[in-house]
């Protein structure tokens, strides 16, 4: 088993073309994985991380599609489940497929293999010093463009101005973040509860909210949306991403999220590498 199998945090697994009942049960599948081998989780439609694998549903060809432009090789590679009445063994084709009905020991294995896969690719492209791969697109890449680069530019919007700011029950984990973004000039500080939260908004530039969703006595959803209202120059539009931070089975509420104006989530515990990947993403940092 290699040195990435064995860390701390489970493979997260992104589900791509399944129907909700679909992806329950196959979310529920991945939970039983043996413990001899990788854990997985599915992410959520809402969750700001970046899968490790994909886990998409080979019955329609749209997915597949799809699929072109989600995965990076064997760094975020993918399992096809089911077929669209193709012949997917075609040595053409880049995804392991298997058909159906799900075999949970068929799944594990050739889950396995490639997380063995993505532990090689990453540690070729570290041995090269090449940085780490970028993050996928966010919307369908264009095969032909002849739109003018200056437009693209025109379009990138500088980095936000501000720090983290974590609520929580202690400041552990706001130290932990100045210590991770150090390089990246970021810092963190601690809020005890939506007061402090608020004051802090008010008083100086905060660029990403992190909620434990976890506290007690705190409506997380009306914490965000004091929160992102409440920016230090009421002439600038100040208004921080606010993340709501989940524990297992904690239920995430879309459509209070989108009425508050929440960001996303992540679901707890969270890597070092997701924890990075996402503040930069939010914060527009290079």
């Amino acid at each position: 088993m290699s040195a990435e199998q064995t860390e701390k945090f489970p493979f997260a697994v992104r589900l791509v073309g399944f129907p909700p009942q679909a992806a329950a049960a196959i979310a529920s599948g991945l939970q039983r994985a043996p413990d001899k081998g990788p854990a997985y989780f599915c992410l959520s439609a809402h969750s700001l991380q970046e899968p490790d694998l994909y886990l998409a549903n080979g019955t329609h060809l749209s997915t597949l599609a799809a699929l072109d432009g989600l995965t990076q090789g064997d760094i975020r590679p993918a399992l096809v489940l089911g077929a669209p009445g193709l012949d997917l063994a075609h040595p053409d084709f880049p995804y392991p497929n298997l058909r159906l009905p799900v075999q949970w020991d068929s799944v594990y294995h050739e889950l396995g293999k490639l997380v063995e896969r993505r532990a090689e690719a990453l540690a070729a492209r570290a041995a090269s010093g090449l940085p780490p791969m970028p993050e996928r697109r966010r919307a369908p890449r264009v095969d032909l463009d002849l739109t003018d680069p200056a437009e693209y530019i025109a379009m990138r919007q500088p980095p936000l101005q501000g720090e983290v700011l974590v609520l929580d029950r202690s400041d552990a984990f706001a130290q932990h973040i100045t210590r991770l973004m150090r390089r990246h000039g970021v810092t963190a500080s601690w809020a005890a509860g939506t007061d402090d939260a608020v004051a802090a908004c008010r008083t100086r530039p905060v660029a990403v909210v992190l909620i434990n969703t976890s506290l007690e006595d705190m409506d997380a959803y009306a914490t965000a949306e004091a929160v992102s209202t409440s920016g230090s120059d009421p002439k600038v539009d100040t208004s921080s991403a606010v993340v709501l931070m989940l524990s297992a089975g904690a239920v995430f509420d879309e459509a209070r999220a989108a009425a508050c104006g929440i960001a996303g989530s992540l679901d707890k515990p969270v890597s070092d590498a997701t924890l990075r990947s996402v503040l930069k993403r939010l914060m527009r940092l290079p």
